[in-house]
């Protein structure tokens, strides 16, 4: 999508770009002519820490289940087993 993005450690520190004592989200949508510079070492600086680092995005699953499940398809897989014998 092409959209920087950084996480920021703490509401707190996200609420003193926008002068509030706290924020949870922030989107830059118009920028002053004389800022433009500094918002584009911002943006540099956001993709090469969080956008364009694979390591950091998170991985989900990794193939480990809980003992039911294991109890579970162990049980389907022998039934299956025996649909398969009988035929």
């Amino acid at each position: 999508m092409g959209v920087p993005y950084c996480i920021v450690k703490g509401k707190a520190r996200l609420g003193t770009v926008v002068h509030q004592k706290t924020a949870t989200a922030l989107a830059l949508v118009d920028v002053k002519p004389e800022d433009k510079q500094a918002l584009a070492s911002l943006v540099s600086a956001a993709n090469a820490n969080f956008a364009d680092k694979e390591d950091i995005r998170r991985t989900w699953g990794g193939g480990i289940m809980g003992s039911k499940s294991v109890a579970k398809t162990t049980k389907r897989e022998a039934a299956d087993a025996r649909q398969v014998k009988l035929k």
